[in-house]
């Protein structure tokens, strides 16, 4: 499922069939499969019940196949799904409806449910990373199954009141997704997805200035390998540091040990200073890496300008290592 082949609005109808779906499945069917089906590989969080706070998948689906059994037949009815697009390829859905008993379960019960999901767009499809249902079991209310015009002045002050505690929790968890979707966890740095956001912003944009530089660390694989993966993280969050520390907030990881700092205010030497002034600092601090950078005016190009400064570190990288095997000939 190609990711060009729809529009945006389109993803955004697919974001809501979908969350209808697992609510459909999951309350009229007992049936959770489909849900487990579309789970991400990074999943944040699903609240229902005593699960209210769940990170892993495993657990998640594991929950998730623990309710076989255990809900009785229910009614949907009165769904309102809106969906947002904060970031590319990144959805959120919040809905409203109301769940009753079937009367063949014998059991009278009615609630009114508000969900919120997260899906990203794949290749492979839809992916779900983010559940929580704010009404878990045990705040359905008994007495014969209805619908919100019958319901007493009493029960829609409280309903209002949850509506709006809702919506306050749905504006935090947004701004939360949006912060674990461009920040990279192991360096606080913005990670990838910051990154081709940024680029994509850049793209065909005409600017004054505009400096890329480019940075690669030496050897982390052998540190992973010879002192363990806490080691390489440890020269990961050290080197994010120096970054931080000269480019806060222009500053990316974009893979295992290559960084990125896109620069559109400091002047050609300021920019080539500072460069300088992080690359002395982490050789001081005992990090090895390999440095290129592009600085231009007037004709800025983000993407040309990317390839110059990678080109240059790959030129320094090879002299780095030509210098380690020139050594070790001379031993």
């Amino acid at each position: 499922m190609k990711s060009t082949l729809f529009t945006d609005d389109e993803k955004k109808e697919k974001v809501k069939e979908l969350t209808s779906l697992f609510l459909h499945k999951h309350y009229c069917e007992n049936d959770t499969e489909p849900i487990i089906s579309h789970l991400d590989d990074s999943f944040l969080w699903f609240g229902a019940a005593e699960h209210e706070y769940i990170t892993d998948v495993k657990e998640t689906i594991d929950v998730l196949r623990s309710f076989a059994g255990k809900v009785p037949t229910c009614n949907i009815s009165g769904e309102q799904y809106d969906v947002i697009q904060p970031v590319s390829d990144l959805f959120v859905c919040t809905g409203m409806l109301w769940i009753c008993t079937s009367p063949s379960s014998n059991i009278y019960l009615r609630v009114h449910q508000r969900v919120t999901t997260v899906f990203r767009w794949t290749e492979e499809g839809l992916r779900c990373c983010h559940i929580h249902l704010s009404n878990p079991y045990a705040e359905m209310e008994e007495g014969d199954v209805g619908f919100p015009e019958k319901m007493s002045r009493e029960s829609r002050k409280y309903f209002q009141e949850q509506i709006e505690a809702q919506k306050k929790k749905i504006e935090e968890q947004h701004s939360f997704i949006v912060q674990m979707y461009f920040e990279d966890l192991s360096t606080g740095l913005y990670n990838r997805n910051k990154f081709n956001q940024t680029c994509k912003t850049l793209r065909g944009k005409s600017c004054e200035r505009l400096g890329v530089a480019y940075f690669d660390l030496n050897g982390l694989k052998q540190v992973n390998d010879r002192l363990g993966h806490q080691a390489g993280d440890d020269l990961l969050f050290r080197t994010a540091g120096h970054l931080r520390r000269r480019f806060d907030k222009k500053a990316y990881r974009i893979g295992g040990d290559e960084f990125i700092v896109i620069d559109g205010d400091l002047a050609e030497k300021e920019f080539l200073d500072a460069v300088q002034a992080v690359a002395a600092a982490m050789k001081e601090d005992g990090i090895s890496i390999s440095c290129g950078y592009s600085w231009r005016s007037g004709d800025a190009d983000i993407d040309k300008q990317i390839h110059e400064a990678d080109r240059h570190m790959y030129l320094n990288k090879q002299d780095f290592y030509s210098r380690i095997e020139n050594n070790r000939r001379k031993r």
